[in-house]
């Protein structure tokens, strides 16, 4: 199974993607599963659920990026908000009752609330090793380091916030074509990252393009 655990839509208030815009690209690039990870929110994840019924080739993973008190952590697999705000411990607390995985994305880019940045002492179910966005960077250096000395599931993922990123990085599961499944086999560790930055031409229209809205909302 190849699956993009981390892709935004535009219920993220930050990306452009549809979440059947998103469906489209990832049955295009021969994914297997999908987690639309949204901020805060489960609006995304609903809504491709809804979107992909017509299909039989793609697993949609009901997913959100949740803020902590300390930062951010992917609530990989559940189907009720995780309220925002709440400690990083209560957080992952939350996400194993609904039944989900905890993974820590960007761990260490301070900038975007990378949560072991400013903890250690964690016991996240995965971690977020390959992040396309920071492919040559500290962040992916450190967690790949920490993720081998504690024995931690390793992920890769797009972190997408427009639909060319998605699949940019991805893990490869070693998993069936279930939910269940994928999840189980991430807390077991049976995951390989992998992939490649996303292309800099398309980071760069997206500052760009950010820049432009931030302008036309500020003329409003």
């Amino acid at each position: 199974m190849i699956i993009d655990p981390h892709i935004h839509s535009v219920y993220s208030g930050d990306a452009t993607g549809t979440p059947r815009e998103i469906i489209k690209k990832a049955r295009k690039i021969g994914l297997d599963a999908i987690a639309i990870a949204d901020h805060n929110s489960l609006k995304g994840s609903h809504m491709a659920l809804k979107e992909v019924k017509e299909f039989k080739d793609l697993i949609i993973i009901p997913s959100m990026e949740v803020t902590t008190s300390r930062g951010h952590i992917v609530a990989l697999g559940v189907n009720q908000e995780i309220k925002k705000g709440l400690t990083p411990e209560e957080t992952m607390e939350k996400i194993q009752e609904a039944g989900g995985v905890s993974i820590v994305p960007h761990p260490f880019v301070r900038y975007r609330d990378g949560l072991l940045a400013r903890t250690n002492t964690l016991k996240m179910d995965a971690i977020e090793t390959l992040n396309s966005r920071y492919i040559f960077g500290y962040s992916n250096w450190r967690a790949k380091k920490l993720a081998q000395e504690k024995n931690i599931p390793e992920i890769g993922s797009s972190d997408a916030h427009f639909v060319g990123a998605i699949g940019s990085c991805v893990t490869k599961v070693q998993a069936d074509f279930s939910i269940d499944s994928i999840l189980e086999a991430i807390r077991k560790g049976k995951t390989t990252p992998q992939g490649g930055r996303t292309p800099l031409p398309l980071i760069i229209k997206e500052v760009i393009n950010k820049k432009i809205k931030r302008v036309q909302e500020y003329q409003v």
